[in-house]
């Protein structure tokens, strides 16, 4: 297949799957026949791929942001660990004044030993807050073709409720520059 032909497929696919636009106005719209699309759809399973969008940027951002808060809520209420050496935590045979023997814990004061499990995040933690952090920051941050082919489509949308001849000529626009944007590998 040509690179113009995997444009024009590409193309089709987005208006399809995101846009839920008719395979006769997507095959008008980048001038080829609607057997042609309708073949892209079965050939792709395009109509799995559509249902599948339930993993939507949205809901990608909701369900890390929720592991975030999951990894700091563990964190938060992780009980604390002090290094109190093993000998410590044993008991003693003492022999009392009458000469009986008894076994006796040591005293100790637990503050007075470093922490060796804490309520802070640790290396590993650590790291997945960062991976997490990372993840949610491209999200938000990034542009792909799929939002820009949904700005273009509500904008088209607008117009055309104020002047339908103008959004037609706007389509023509939107598509264009959507198809160039796909072709020169600016997503």
């Amino acid at each position: 297949m040509g690179i113009r032909k995997q444009i024009e497929k590409d193309l089709a696919k987005v208006l399809f799957v995101n846009d839920d636009i008719s395979q006769k106005e997507i095959a008008e719209r980048i001038n080829c026949t609607e057997k042609t699309v309708s073949k892209w759809v079965k050939e792709g399973d395009w109509e799995k791929l559509k249902t599948s969008l339930l993993v939507t940027k949205d809901n990608q951002l909701t369900a890390l942001y929720g592991q975030l808060q999951s990894v700091n809520d563990e964190i938060k209420t992780r009980p604390v660990v002090r290094d109190i050496p093993n000998f410590m935590l044993k008991p003693v045979k003492l022999k009392t004044s009458s000469g009986d023997e008894v076994l006796e814990y040591p005293k100790y004061e637990p503050k007075d030993y470093p922490i060796l499990i804490g309520n802070f995040p640790n290396s590993k933690d650590t790291d997945m807050i960062s991976k997490l952090t990372t993840a949610i920051k491209r999200l938000e941050t990034e542009t792909n073709i799929g939002e820009t082919i949904s700005v273009a489509k509500n904008l088209i949308l607008f117009i055309r409720s104020i002047d339908s001849k103008f959004a037609n000529q706007l389509t023509t626009y939107c598509d264009a520059f959507i198809k160039q944007k796909m072709s020169d590998g600016t997503k």
